[in-house]
């Protein structure tokens, strides 16, 4: 028998420039390893005053500072235009009881970490003040910037985009994808909930990069830089990104030493004999392996044992990937 249930409208989803937002991306874009061109050319000088420091303040391999991104949400700032109320509460937020959300967004060693950061804000006064400084430090540098021209564009294209939603368009035709992160299919059945429910919210952003989605105790934020993408500057941009990042894989012999490496851990001698290369040669390719950051080295005895790093070998390919797709979407 046919069971009647009473029907709810959609609610709508929102629309949110967000200065906190902008900041996380300028944080992200300053810890790049290389030099930033095209749109984000503006960050350069940043990039090489501050991303040192940027890189060794937490030094825990999770890339980003997602928990910002919490700490912001704490101050109900999270979708303010200016970054000013976010910096008045940033003590009570880092010094708040509050568990760290679900995070859902990250994967399980990002959230583990992520805690572990707010942990420590919550904990040490001299590395939460460290922290304030630092971002403050990052964001008056490019705050002329957000205030003569990206706060503005941000703004027009929230407009846009929420005409847009008005008329019917979906928001992965807003943010320009076919999937929200290809590698992670399980951010596009959250998000429809979230959207189907009222908890998606869209930020167009000057500083944004390509995509973000970051999952919180059942709300999803989602955005994407609005500034023009696809010219031959980017193209030859995401093309060095990605065949840096790949090469440590390019050469069929250092690709064979790795898989054997991910099955049995050895030390260079060990690889040089088993290869019948000299040492010299196997020492090259695992500099570059090293450098990739996916090699782990352990102490056994007098001599050192290396081993595959499996969650770092994918990361490298879901970021190249990414990088790639986001040019066909």
């Amino acid at each position: 028998m046919p069971v009647q249930v009473e029907s709810r409208p959609a609610l709508s989803i929102q629309v949110a420039p967000s200065a906190a937002f902008e900041l996380m991306w300028v944080l992200h874009n300053a810890k790049a390893d290389h030099a930033l061109e095209g749109r984000f050319a503006s960050l350069e000088p940043l990039r090489v005053a501050h991303g040192p420091a940027l890189k060794a303040f937490w030094a825990d391999d999770v890339r980003g500072f997602t928990e910002m991104v919490v700490l912001a949400q704490r101050t109900g700032a999270l979708q303010d235009l200016d970054i000013d109320r976010f910096f008045a509460g940033l003590e009570q937020a880092a010094t708040s009881d509050a568990a760290t959300p679900s995070l859902l967004s990250e994967s399980p060693a990002e959230r583990i970490a992520i805690g572990k950061r707010l942990d420590l804000l919550r904990t040490d006064a001299k590395v939460r003040a460290r922290y304030a400084g630092l971002l403050k430090t990052v964001w008056d540098a490019m705050r002329p910037e957000w205030e003569t021209s990206g706060r503005q564009a941000a703004v027009t294209a929230g407009r846009e985009w929420q005409r847009r939603l008005e008329q019917g368009a979906g928001y992965m035709e807003l943010l320009q994808r076919r999937r929200l992160w290809p590698s992670r299919p399980e951010l596009d059945e959250l998000a429809d909930a979230d959207a189907a429910e009222g908890r998606l919210i869209l930020s167009p952003g000057w500083f944004f990069g390509d995509i973000h989605v970051v999952e919180m105790d059942g709300m999803m934020f989602a955005g994407r830089g609005v500034r023009s993408k696809g010219d031959e500057d980017e193209c030859r941009h995401a093309a060095k990104h990605v065949s840096a990042s790949l090469r440590a894989f390019a050469d069929p012999t250092r690709l064979a030493i790795l898989l054997w490496l991910a099955h049995q851990p050895a030390s260079v001698t060990e690889v040089a004999r088993h290869f019948k290369l000299s040492q010299p040669t196997v020492s090259a390719h695992v500099q570059l392996l090293r450098e990739a950051g996916v090699l782990e080295e352990k102490s056994v005895g007098r001599s050192a044992k290396l081993s595959a790093n499996e969650e770092s070998v994918r990361r490298i390919f879901t970021e190249a990937q990414d990088h790639m797709l986001e040019h066909f979407a």
